[in-house]
């Protein structure tokens, strides 16, 4: 699966080490300062929810932070991708 479709796998990754990383942030930082490290973790995502505070910010951290650092995952494959075939020609 990988082999075929390293896009795809890179995108669930992203999302994945995101959330284990949130979440762990949310769990072990006091209050004042997992809202700050969750606010640069997702930047520039997190100024569209850093008006939240408690379960809402980690719920918005979670699904947009998530989603942007899927796309960067998969953006970076695709282009490591592209210059290594192009490199190979």
């Amino acid at each position: 699966m990988i082999r075929h479709h390293p896009g795809r796998a890179a995108l669930l990754a992203g999302f994945l080490l995101h959330t284990a990383t949130a979440l762990g942030v949310w769990k072990t930082w006091g209050e004042f300062g997992r809202g700050n490290l969750l606010a640069w973790i997702d930047f520039p995502v997190s100024l569209a929810f850093m008006h939240l505070d408690g379960p809402p910010l980690l719920a918005w951290s979670l699904v947009a932070g998530g989603l942007q650092w899927a796309a960067i995952a998969g953006m970076l494959t695709l282009s490591l991708g592209w210059a290594s075939r192009a490199r190979q020609r």
